[in-house]
């Protein structure tokens, strides 16, 4: 959460407002430039821009192209004794719960044998990575040597 200063419109003193941290800035972003340095080279992954504000025309061009809504933010893919492995991962900040579509995303993945978990912070996030064993060996991150 970050304070910022408004005027009362009645008292016109000076007051803090308590402006809400944004997934994408206190989250998202910075997970993405740590996985950028520690994720093993062999594992294909991405982030999936569903969450974004749209105009309506774009929402309605993306929904006919396939936009799956509920997907979760980062999408991980590797070979592991010759078989595909799938890791799906949700941020949230803490506080904030998953919508209808995102648990229906998550009920239909786990019907498929994949995996998806929900990290609120990233701590938790490296954590879940490194878990399934997708960071490079001998990199020192969020306190933990893997």
């Amino acid at each position: 959460m970050n304070a910022l200063q408004q005027r009362d419109m009645f008292t016109r003193r000076w007051r803090d407002v308590v402006v809400p941290a944004k997934e994408a800035t206190a989250l998202h972003i910075p997970l993405v430039r740590l996985l950028r340095l520690c994720i093993k080279p062999e594992v294909i992954w991405r982030h999936v821009p569903n969450g974004e504000h749209r105009d309506m025309r774009t929402a309605a061009k993306l929904k006919a192209m396939g936009v799956l809504p509920g997907s979760a933010d980062l999408e991980f893919f590797w070979c592991d004794d010759d078989q595909l492995r799938v890791l799906f991962l949700e941020l949230k900040l803490p506080g904030r719960k998953l919508s209808d579509a995102q648990v229906e995303f998550a009920l239909r993945v786990g019907l498929t044998g994949a995996k998806l978990f929900v990290a609120t912070s990233i701590d938790e996030a490296i954590g879940v990575v490194g878990a399934h064993d997708l960071i490079k060996r001998g990199v020192e991150i969020c306190g933990k040597r893997w």
